[in-house]
């Protein structure tokens, strides 16, 4: 049984199964389109629009975690999510017939294993704030970012998106709690990638509602943490301290890293942070985290690692989101060595792991 305040995250197979497991998914997806006409295989790419489009109103709706433990009928769906019935069946439909619900007997949807995601505790948060209207609006206006090196919106940095998103109550929940989600699915990953236990004070920089940081402790029990982060966005951290039982190892501190961060960290933690931000505002950041660590701390810089070939790449997918949207971007292993390098840092070892995050660990030169 587990315990009430036990991390509830996924298990992988070891990186060596998950990569082989790639190859034969990617080997069938070469197949497949080597036996199907270029046309249609354009055609089906550019309709995944409508099928984001339906993901996005039944996460919205909910319709997972109402359908989670029985088949519901249509009308009752409906009801339940004050939509007009005929239409929400023409999306459930759509969806059923990608494998996302079933449909049964009398217009009843049941779950299935794709649309288990979308329940509450999954990541239908991650899905909310990435198959919102903004991002519909915002990628309908990608030309702009490529004719101009902007974002759609026109700033020339993130900050304006964050201060967006901060100030709109929903958008900034869901945010928050899909950096949760994604900390959730990452975190097995990265933990058996990296001796966290080693250090016996870790900082975790923009760390959030904590979860990564809790993860880290639980695994670390010798070692002590704090997660670094604006006041808004701390607010539901203290819960996750309650509930994983870390009062007396983990605390929060409040402040902005463009301003300084704290001192006195054996290790620190830059998780999915610098790929929001262009390397102007990167080097700001880094150079706090430099100035802040002592010559013996490590820093430890979880993002992407871009490869130069035309391997399939989550990463160069994300890289066009942060170009859009925030001005910001993945880099290569190149990129990052200079941007580090600029900044008073080395590169001492790249962890790879299952997902596609490597562990930059870094020193100071």
């Amino acid at each position: 049984m587990k315990m009430k305040n036990e991390l509830e995250i996924p298990s992988y197979p070891p990186l060596f199964f998950i990569r082989i497991t790639e190859k034969i998914r990617r080997f069938f997806l070469r197949m497949n389109r080597r036996f199907t006409h270029p046309n249609v295989v354009m055609w089906e790419m550019a309709h995944n629009m409508w099928l984001a489009a339906g993901i996005s109103v039944v996460a919205e709706l909910g319709i997972a975690d109402l359908v989670k433990n029985r088949a519901r009928s249509i009308d009752d769906l409906a009801n339940h999510t004050s939509t007009h019935s005929e239409s929400l069946y023409r999306v459930m439909r759509m969806l059923a017939s990608n494998g996302i619900f079933r449909e049964v007997k009398g217009r009843r949807f049941e779950t299935t294993s794709l649309a288990r995601p979308l329940e509450d505790d999954q990541i239908r948060y991650m899905i909310l704030l990435h198959l919102n209207r903004n991002h519909f609006e915002m990628f309908g206006g990608l030309m702009k970012s490529v004719r101009t090196g902007e974002t759609v919106s026109g700033e020339h940095s993130g900050r304006a998106l964050f201060n967006h998103i901060s100030n709109e109550e929903k958008r900034n929940e869901w945010f928050n709690r899909a950096m949760t989600s994604a900390s959730k699915m990452q975190v097995p990953t990265l933990l058996s990638a990296f001796p966290f236990k080693k250090y016996g004070s870790i900082i975790d920089i923009g760390g959030g509602e904590g979860l990564f940081l809790a993860a880290v402790l639980r695994s670390a029990p010798k070692s002590r943490g704090v997660v670094f982060d604006l006041p808004n966005v701390l607010l539901k951290t203290g819960n996750v301290i309650e509930r994983h039982s870390l009062g007396d190892r983990m605390a929060l501190v409040e402040g902005d890293f463009f301003v300084g961060v704290p001192s006195g960290g054996d290790l620190y933690l830059l998780k999915s942070v610098l790929h929001d931000w262009d390397d102007e505002s990167s080097l700001k950041i880094l150079r706090n985290v430099h100035k802040a660590m002592d010559p013996s701390s490590r820093l430890l810089v979880i993002e992407a690692v871009l490869d130069e070939g035309n391997k399939p790449s989550f990463g160069k997918m994300t890289d066009v989101l942060m170009m859009a949207a925030a001005g910001g971007r993945e880099r290569t292993q190149a990129q990052w060595e200079k941007l580090l390098e600029s900044s008073g840092f080395r590169i001492y070892k790249i962890h790879s792991t299952v997902s596609y995050h490597c562990l930059i660990e870094v020193e100071k030169i």
